[in-house]
Order: C-alpha cells, then structure tokens, then sequence
C-alpha cells in the first residue's frame, strides 16, 4: 500500500459539479490548463489521486487511513 498522501483522504478536497478542488484555493496543476481542478470522472473511476502538489502540502488534512484500492470508485472502465 502507497504512504502518499491521496485526495481520497484530505478534508480539503472538494467537489462542484464535474470537477474536484481544493478548498485552500491550490492548484492540482501548474502546467495544465485548468490545473486548479481536476476531473470529477477520477474519482468515479477510482483512480489513485496521489497528486504531486499535494505530497508536501501544508494545508493537507487527513480523514483516516488510505482507502484501499478496491474499495475506491464506482464505475469501471469510465
């Protein structure tokens, strides 16, 4: 299991409409276009969401214990 920090378990994580942010206003991306959000469909597939950005985050804050893989998602092959 990864010791990375995942968007699954940060409290500042959020989601509007069909895109996920981060409450504290950082951006997931400094080089995409659109890189202060990322796609909502990530987090329906169940992808890891261990972001770059946010491995050394100050403002990272942890709901509990990664969730497992399988455990993640809800729609395969979205």
């Amino acid at each position: 299991m990864s010791n990375k920090r995942s968007l699954y378990c940060c409290l500042q994580a959020k989601v509007k409409e069909d895109r996920i942010y981060c409450a504290k206003g950082h951006p997931f991306s400094a080089s995409a276009k659109g890189g202060e959000t990322i796609p909502v469909l990530k987090l329906v597939r169940g992808d890891p969401l261990e972001l770059t950005v946010c491995q050394g985050c100050k403002d990272f804050r942890s709901m509990g214990p990664p969730i497992p893989k399988e455990e993640r998602g809800w729609v395969a092959n979205a």
